[in-house]
């Protein structure tokens, strides 16, 4: 079986080298992205299985990106999980309704948790 491949989009640094130092080691092949233009270039070249997607970044937030990815019919089989700071009801609902598949805020959700809920969304 092949490698799932997860794209990892976030301007910091720190958050693209944890969830690759974690993703790695549980058999998956990563990718970053520091912005959304970049992640969407990845996006179309590589087809990854699964975006874990931050929604603060320059050039292209990532309600752009999400919406970008949702409505390519090429791209919309894509999952999606969106880890961001911002955790307002609104910014949540608005992800659901562009097509997240899970939303996740960086304060409260453990990097272990967030790879699991990439693996049980990629075998889902």
């Amino acid at each position: 079986m092949s490698k799932k491949k997860v794209l990892v989009v976030d301007d910091a640094k720190i958050f693209q080298d944890i969830y690759k130092n974690l993703l790695i080691p549980e058999g998956f092949a990563v990718k970053v992205a520091s912005n959304g233009m970049e992640a969407l270039k990845i996006v179309k070249e590589e087809r990854p299985d699964l975006v874990l997607l931050d929604l603060n970044m320059p050039i292209m937030d990532g309600f752009k990106v999400l919406q970008a990815i949702k409505s390519d019919p090429e791209l919309s089989s894509i999952h999606v999980v969106v880890l961001t700071s911002r955790g307002l009801p609104e910014e949540i609902e608005k992800a659901f309704n562009l097509g997240a598949d899970s939303y996740l805020v960086k304060a409260t959700a453990k990097p272990k948790e967030v790879i699991s809920k990439i693996k049980s969304i990629l075998q889902g």
